[in-house]
């Protein structure tokens, strides 16, 4: 039961008096409902003060308890809300009304479960459970269908409540009360009847799949979405246990089910994600049946069958490491110079050259190994995919702050045969999502952190934890070893990193690590990580970004989790470069649990005014989350050592925005809501000046990437205008990253960095400065589009 409201009074003796009382109304609408009140049975309360607010004593209420309200006409009580520090209000007016006998208990009616939102798809709860589009009769079969895609939609805008709680609470109003409506262990039973009715009609084998695949696919992923939202319901009501145990069976069922020419192989693959996001509400035989199917969504291990030999790997390094990497393979593990073999593949660039190398160990027939090594640029590393004649591609260059990987994935490949990709460079796991999405047949190696070299006489390498890992890949293979046998292998020989003290961290994480993986992997490309997305939407749009227009609002025309293509890879680097700005600046170094070493960054979608993010913590007070251009909902208690997780997503109509100004416009409100929520916090970064001094640091960091200098100040200029803040000069900014901050990983900005940008400020912009210094708490936040 939740907390009650209270008026707290102080009694002659000195101790406080707490008399509990349901809320009328607030703001400018109490008084209103307090005239209204006069009339109904009850003592009701005016209480003046900057916000008036009309209550009601809780029945029953005692005569002595009357007396004392009454005698503290106009003067001053305070008011407490659950959770909330106590509130001083002016008692204005007190109406006593004699009790009338209790009325007869109203019949249940239906639910609007989007609360008269405007525009908002409609979605109501109807009596015995089931959804509708409108309150009526009880939906079943493909009837059902629009209301539970509805349904899903809704759910996926949801994350720290289940169906215990249909209403979440608000973040800026603590004095509205808790909505109590739910959805019940007995409404339980009637959802599912529905959900299994449009799961009959909309089956594999049934007509409608025959004759409309993409929308009988549409009605299953929805009802998956509800049933395993029913399945997470019994962690926070055990007496949804039976509910939650018929829920997770239907959703077995359709992974056995999802087979044939109607089937869609990334749904059965999405209903196994959730099952496994579900597991600490399965009973026990179900969490063993859900990891025995995770299992079965990766390739175990290569498919050594079809790999004869020889086994040729390509080895696409940046310049300046080329060299040094071909001469460590050579003296520190035996490799040996070999002309071209006959059959030798030419290299896929013009003026390239390939120096052939041949390890000292074979393939399980007895074929040799052999390194195929040139110098790459990002536009042309990834070539070698798309030929045959390559069983695998080694990469290994500077991530240049994320801009080669914007690069490199420009280019489109498409690849050609089985294909097994190590990719070493900084912070790897930021971009994963990318190299899947170009290559979602390979067997993928990313590096989790910075993959660590060292250089001797004239910068030279000749030391590298990339090439001694690729060495235990290639020998794991020799060995016919799992993809779980290779990656235990490598860890065996990675270099130090802070994360080690997380039991089981890999510096190069392969499909042997498919709850790391999954993270980080869109299969039906809507911008939102698929481990948390319950809604897979199978009507997506391919959108455009147009860079220019960033700022300028434009309706997509669709729902915001129809939206892919661009857009969405655009929210999905947005995700990857919060995770890298964690790791390179110590300003995020408070996050708990040493988060930033940790990808708690995901793309969480994208939403409208109609359809706005809920449970989402921080903020400015009367802000409408539905009309920022972005949000960043951090939620506490999530699994892994951080325990926490952020969801970024951005506004519907601006999901054409470049990917630049997405990944500004998300760093800023992710900055923000850290701060709001706690999550960061200490000097220098304690005062308004020094928070609004660090998203600066973070927008310059984030604006380092090879381009025009003019087209950069450019965006900084619109950022700027888009967040309120003062004109800065990004030159100023910039030079507060220093040569030493970078020498100490700080590429985004530091503490020292902070402290010289305000000094600096000072110096040549006083009246910016007396900007940042203000107490206008909007200066700084993103405007409403």
């Amino acid at each position: 039961m939740p907390d009650p409201i209270l008026l707290r009074f102080r009694a002659p003796q000195g101790e406080n008096v707490d008399v509990p009382v349901v809320l009328l109304g607030a703001g400018k609408a109490a008084a209103e409902q307090f005239q209204a009140a006069r009339r109904t049975p009850g003592v009701h309360v005016l209480l003046a003060g900057d916000r008036d607010y009309a209550v009601r004593l809780a029945l029953p209420a005692e005569e002595a308890t009357i007396r004392l309200v009454q005698a503290n006409r106009k003067k001053s009580a305070r008011i407490v809300f659950p959770g909330r520090s106590p509130v001083r209000r002016r008692i204005e007016d007190v109406a006593v009304v004699p009790e009338a006998p209790a009325a007869a208990p109203e019949a249940s009616v239906a639910l609007d479960l989007t609360a008269g939102r405007e525009g908002a798809p409609p979605l109501w709860l109807l009596p015995d459970g089931s959804f509708a589009t409108e309150p009526g009769a009880a939906l079943r079969g493909l009837a059902a269908g629009p209301a539970l895609v509805h349904a899903a939609r809704w759910i996926s805008s949801r994350r720290t409540t289940t169906f215990e709680r249909l209403f979440p609470p608000s973040a800026f109003h603590p004095d509205e009360p808790l909505r109590p409506e739910r959805l019940t262990a007995a409404q339980a039973a009637g959802l599912l009847a529905q959900v299994r009715s449009a799961l009959a009609a909309a089956a594999t084998n049934a007509e409608y799949a025959r004759q409309e695949p993409i929308a009988a696919a549409q009605v299953r992923s929805a009802a998956v979405t509800v049933l395993s939202h029913l399945v997470a319901t019994v962690l926070r009501d055990p007496t949804f246990r039976d509910a939650a145990d018929e829920a997770a069976a239907s959703m077995f069922a359709l992974v056995t089910s999802e087979e044939g020419p109607s089937a869609v192989p990334a749904l059965k693959a999405h209903v196994i994600q959730l099952l496994s996001m579900r597991a600490p509400a399965l009973s026990a035989a179900d969490r063993e049946l859900a990891r025995s199917l995770v299992r079965g969504l990766v390739r175990e291990s290569p498919p050594y069958e079809a790999l004869p030999g020889p086994w040729r790997f390509a080895m696409c390094s940046a310049r300046d490491f080329h060299e040094g990497e071909v001469d460590i393979f050579i003296n520190r593990y035996g490799f040996r110079d070999v002309p071209p073999p006959e059959g030798s593949p030419s290299p896929p660039v013009r003026y390239g050259t390939y120096r052939v190398l041949e390890a000292p160990f074979r393939t399980p027939t007895g074929a040799p190994v052999l390194l195929y090594a040139r110098a790459a640029k990002p536009d042309d590393e990834n070539l070698e995919m798309a030929m045959e004649a390559f069983v695998g591609v080694f990469i290994n260059r500077h991530a240049q702050l994320g801009a080669y990987d914007m690069r490199a994935s420009a280019v489109t490949v498409r690849q050609a045969g089985y294909k097994l990709m190590l990719n070493a460079q900084c912070a790897g796991l930021t971009t994963r999502f990318a190299i899947a999405r170009a290559f979602p047949d390979a067997d993928i190696y990313s590096s989790w952190d910075s993959t660590y070299f060292r250089t001797g006489a004239g910068g030279k390498m000749n030391a590298s934890e990339g090439v001694d890992c690729f060495v235990e890949l290639l020998r794991g293979m020799c060995e016919q070893e799992s993809h779980a046998q290779i990656e235990a292998r490598m860890r065996r020989v990675q270099w130090h990193h802070a994360q080690a003290r997380f039991p089981g961290f890999s510096q190069f994480v392969g499909p042997g690590n498919p709850l790391v993986v999954a993270r980080f992997q869109d299969v039906n490309r809507d911008g939102r990580a698929d481990l948390y997305d319950g809604f897979l939407d199978l009507t997506i749009a391919e959108i455009a970004e147009d860079l220019r227009a960033s700022l300028t609002p434009k309706d997509p025309g669709v729902g915001p989790s129809q939206i892919g293509g661009a857009a969405a890879t655009g929210l999905g680097w947005a995700a990857g470069s919060l995770n890298r700005v964690t790791q390179y600046s110590d300003l995020w170094a408070s996050l708990p649990g040493q988060s930033e070493l940790f990808y708690v960054f995901h793309a969480g979608g994208f939403y409208s005014r109609s359809e706005p993010p809920a449970d989402v913590p921080g903020g400015l007070p009367e802000e409408r989350i539905g009309a920022l251009p972005a949000v960043c909902r951090y939620v506490r208690g999530a699994e892994g050592p951080a325990g926490i997780h952020a969801d970024v997503m951005l506004h519907a109509h601006l999901s054409h925005a470049g990917k630049e100004m997405k990944r500004l416009l998300c760093a800023a409100d992710a900055m923000w809501r850290a701060f709001d929520t706690g999550l960061l916090d200490g000097p220098p970064m304690h005062t308004p000046e020094g928070k609004r001094g660090a998203v600066l640091l973070t927008l310059a960091g984030l604006l380092e990437f090879p381009a025009d200098q003019n087209f950069v100040d450019g965006l900084w200029a619109m950022a700027l205008e888009a967040l309120r803040f003062p004109p800065i000069s990004r030159s100023l900014v910039r030079a507060c990253i220093t040569e030493a901050d970078h020498q100490a990983s700080n590429y985004y900005g530091s503490k020292r960095g902070l402290a010289q940008l305000l000094v600096d400020l000072g110096k040549s912009d006083p009246l910016a400065l007396s900007a940042l210094e203000s107490e206008d708490p909007k200066v700084g936040r993103a405007k409403e589009i």
